[in-house]
């Protein structure tokens, strides 16, 4: 055992000489790992407006930047301390470097890193890319996330290998494919473009007629974008070959209809809409009867209303991904999530949610009720987009537009759906 010792020495000599020093304040633990502890080190700086520039964009660095408002005496600082310290203890060994900013002292560098006022955010500075994080702020679903971040803006499709990844991510993400020739300035221009979307959406592209017939695509220079739960790619215009263009294209289009919600995008989705947005959440659980039908009619769904993107958002929830968030969700919304299937209109800093009447579809006999439910959930749908059914509480302090009688009696009775 004494070369263990020895070994154990030479790490906390290494680490002291390297300027890491113990933080013998913080107590943190890997939870589930009995052979995994923290080992005391600080791995983080502080980073400010003079001396950011210089050290995440230094050649060859890979920095993991924590932007926060947290102030010492926050009851959270230890909790955000402990999720850094703990990702820092795996990922320093693998080249990256852990930083924090705070946002309340450092308002220029806030604005020049586009982080939104009071926002707690983690930017990655890679290669030149900067990655935005909008997972849950756990250590181990922040390090595979980070292992996984990959070397390009686009992977190339040249095997069955990289086939089957584009293929597994239907439904997971947004994802473009284009085909080009190899080498051209089009695959150039699409792959600068690919930079500013890296964490958000996927890029891929085929160099050959082989791979091309694979995927789908027809003639060099076509670029497809799959958004997930939709059957139809869209197209972009043929006209489009430049970055310019390109980034113009995506960002236009790159809201799709409906999401699932993860480890990985849960701060992505769990958010406030924008100000025309319908934010629709819908949990269902996969492995029931029920939920695999409510599943299937809400594909549909989400099919049969593409034209909506960006101002309709489904989030698709399954309870069991998130076991220990069901408790908070049922007290927020008040409904009962283990009971069955259920989808709302939500407001998610208000916690408030007004909720579709479950009895008006059959999901005993998917089937042979199928017109009828989709029509059920369509109606509800329409009711929410045309701003019948709204959250908006001072509806009944401002005049309402003209309307014939029966509308507006039909409205009150709608919105208790």
């Amino acid at each position: 055992m004494t070369w263990i010792k020895l070994a154990s020495l030479a790490l906390v000599v290494g680490l002291v000489s390297a300027g890491i020093s113990k933080n013998e304040d913080l107590e943190c633990m890997f939870l589930g790992y009995p052979d995994l502890e923290y080992d005391g080190f600080d791995r983080t700086e502080v980073l400010t407006e003079k001396n950011f520039n210089r050290t995440v964009f230094a050649e060859d660095t890979k920095s993991v930047v924590f932007f926060n408002d947290v102030e010492e005496d926050d009851s959270e600082l230890d909790q955000y301390e402990c999720f850094l310290q703990l990702s820092a203890q795996i990922m320093t060994k693998r080249g990256y470097n852990f930083y924090t900013v705070n946002t309340t002292k450092e308002h220029r560098l806030r604005k020049q890193e586009e982080v939104e006022k009071g926002e707690d955010t983690i930017h990655v500075y890679k290669d030149g890319y900067k990655i935005e994080y909008n997972g849950v702020r756990d250590p181990e679903t922040f390090v595979s996330w980070l292992m996984d971040i990959p070397d390009d803006p686009v992977t190339i499709i040249n095997d069955e290998h990289d086939l089957e990844e584009f293929e597994n991510m239907d439904d997971e993400c947004v994802r473009i494919i284009g085909y080009f020739e190899p080498g051209s300035v089009a695959l150039k221009e699409f792959e600068e473009a690919a930079e500013d979307f890296m964490g958000e959406i996927e890029f891929f592209a085929v160099v050959t007629s082989k791979w091309a017939r694979k995927v789908g695509l027809k003639r060099v220079g076509e670029v497809q974008m799959r958004r997930p739960f939709e059957e139809d790619p869209l197209f972009a215009p043929t006209s489009a070959d430049t970055e310019e263009e390109f980034e113009e294209w995506v960002e236009k289009n790159k809201e799709p209809v409906m999401q699932k919600l993860t480890l990985d995008n849960y701060f992505n989705l769990w958010r406030d809409p924008e100000e025309e947005e319908k934010m629709i959440l819908a949990f269902v659980d996969e492995e029931t009867r029920e939920g695999r039908a409510m599943k299937k009619l809400l594909d549909k769904i989400a099919d049969e209303n593409s034209e909506h993107a960006g101002t309709l958002e489904i989030i698709l929830v399954d309870p069991d991904e998130f076991p220990l968030m069901v408790d908070v969700w049922e007290d927020m919304f008040g409904i009962d999530i283990e009971e069955g299937p259920q989808i709302g209109l939500i407001d998610i800093s208000e916690k408030e949610g007004i909720w579709f009447d479950m009895s008006q579809v059959n999901l005993d006999d998917p089937k042979k009720h199928s017109d009828s439910n989709f029509e059920a959930v369509q109606s509800w749908i329409d009711q929410i987009l045309s701003g019948s059914i709204s959250l908006d509480d001072d509806d009944d302090d401002e005049p309402e537009p003209p309307a014939p009688p029966p509308t507006q009696k039909g409205k009150k009775s709608r919105k208790e759906l």
